[in-house]
């Protein structure tokens, strides 16, 4: 047994050690605008290559250098918008352009292959009916290519050909390797379907596919605000143009949604809030959104507002931390960054692209929530004061999820923590379960349970329920059982017993 333990150690260390580690940690946006947060407390301004009023994409390894980053091109004789691809050497990646991408601010995603160091996924969508058609598309990158200036393989893969939601948002799988992407549509024909259906996507070593979809939370019909992901992965928080703000929990093991909370109602009728763009605070007590009612028909100057989410009444919470000066300003994307505050993009009179001679403090600058984690207007909302070294701002930030999230410890479909046995030290319950290769079964054995009756189930990596049946406690507490694997592929797998009263599990190789 202590044999078995030590080679499935080895064999799980080696597949971890293996793997790339990326960040996201370099931001280009804007016209011509670039970050870079390796020393947060002293971020460096550079000019980058992107020229778009969209969201963007970035990527980088372990040590923040710069792999790859999208760039929002704008053809003046065709009114055409899309996705070019640049390298680390901000040149343009080999068949890097012409990638489908008319979207508005958060729709571009780079995911790095699972299993594999060299490639990246770069997702985008259709969100407005132009020359490309509606989808979900993703073009396959080798970055290390050409000696790091990388090449485009395939480009322009549609998933789907249905009118895109402006929220394209992935997370880590909770096994810490694989991915799920996360993809909403919309009716763009009069009157407009309500909907609140979600296509999530599992991402793993042969590419993209459908998993499951999902109909839960509020309903809503437009094309305009915000998906993303809370740090741990476990909440997806949504906001809408029509008004809806809500947050829904997340399996990431199973890429299920459950228990949906609604803050705000989509509703029925002008004055829409435009609700553009969501962050959190860094102790995710604090939800930030900025509201773009330069679309309202009814006029008005754009805002910022905090939600109290500890709050006994959360929309009671709202509080109006920032207004526009004028209706010159457009509020766009906010984004928490690696020194922990908030940064807000805006764009000026609403104008796309720029003209060359307009450059103003409105452009040239993001906004800066300096704390956070503060209630109300303590969070120090500092307007227009990170200067971005002579680059100009539109609405758009980096769509980066969290590349640096890890699995989901402890999970069914943990596959980078490793142990045989795990008790439930709270109730004093023993559990073991190991494979037994000359058998080919798992042997099962646990004590102390409280519960009379339960289900036994068998997970493989990515969440998938294998076996399952119900089962019985013996009097005093006792379990003892045998799970016969001739019908079970080699590969890791969770054993879980789960009673009205215990919940234990252990983790086994079959070899």
């Amino acid at each position: 047994m202590r044999n078995f333990s030590i080679i499935l150690y080895l064999l799980l260390f080696t597949r971890l050690c293996h793997a790339q580690k990326f960040k996201g940690n370099v931001w280009c946006f804007g016209d011509s605008s670039g970050i870079d947060w390796s020393v947060p407390s002293n971020p460096a301004t550079f000019i980058s290559m992107n020229k778009g009023r969209s969201g963007t994409a970035s990527l980088c390894d372990s040590a923040n250098n710069l792999l790859l980053y999208s760039g929002y091109v704008f053809n003046g004789l065709t009114s055409q918008l899309r996705y070019n691809a640049y390298n680390r050497f901000h040149k343009l990646v080999e068949n890097g352009d012409s990638i489908f991408g008319e979207d508005w601010y958060h729709s571009a995603l780079f995911i790095p292959k699972p299993n594999n160091d060299s490639v990246a996924l770069f997702f985008t969508n259709i969100v407005v009916n132009g020359i490309d058609p509606f989808g979900l598309y993703y073009s396959i990158i080798n970055f290390k290519a050409n000696s790091d200036s990388g090449i485009v393989t395939q480009k322009n893969i549609q998933l789907n050909n249905l009118p895109a939601f402006d929220g394209l948002a992935a997370v880590k799988h909770g096994n810490g390797r694989d991915w799920w992407v996360i993809f909403k549509d919309y009716d763009p024909t009069p009157p407009y379907s309500l909907s609140n259906k979600f296509y999530v996507y599992l991402v793993n070593e042969n590419g993209p596919s459908l998993h499951h979809t999902q109909n839960i939370g509020a309903l809503f019909y437009e094309n305009g605000g915000h998906l993303f992901f809370n740090s741990e992965g476990s909440k997806m928080y949504i906001c809408s143009w029509g008004g809806v703000i809500e947050y829904i929990d997340f399996d990431r093991c199973t890429g299920l949604f459950s228990n949906p909370t609604v803050i705000e109602p989509t509703r029925s009728a002008q004055p829409y809030p435009y609700y553009n763009s969501l962050a959190l605070s860094p102790d995710e007590t604090k939800l930030y959104v900025s509201a773009y009612s330069q679309y309202s028909s009814l006029g008005g100057t754009d805002s910022l507002y905090q939600f109290d989410l500890i709050a006994a009444n959360i929309s009671a919470s709202k509080t109006h931390i920032y207004g526009a000066p004028n209706t010159y300003i457009g509020l766009g994307a906010l984004r928490k960054a690696p020194d922990d505050n908030i940064y807000l993009a805006a764009n000026y009179l609403n104008y796309y692209p720029y003209q060359d001679t307009s450059y103003n403090v409105y452009n040239t600058n993001l906004s800066v929530i300096n704390q956070p984690d503060s209630l109300g207007l303590a969070c120090d909302f500092q307007p227009f004061n990170f200067y971005l070294g002579g680059a100009r701002t539109y609405n758009g930030l980096p769509n980066n999820p969290d590349y640096e999230l890890g699995a989901w410890v402890g999970s069914p479909c943990d596959t980078l923590t490793v142990g045989l046995t795990e008790n439930d030290e709270k109730n004093d319950v023993f559990f073991q379960a190991w494979y037994n290769p000359e058998w080919n079964m798992i042997h099962v054995n646990a004590s102390k349970l409280k519960g009379k009756s339960g289900v036994l189930r068998l997970f493989d990596m990515e969440g998938r329920v294998v076996y399952e049946r119900k089962v019985d406690v013996i009097a005093g507490g006792y379990f003892t059982t045998e799970i016969f694997m001739n019908d079970i592929a080699s590969g890791v797998y969770i054993v879980s017993l789960s009673t009205e009263k215990d919940k234990v599990q252990g983790k086994i190789m079959k070899f």
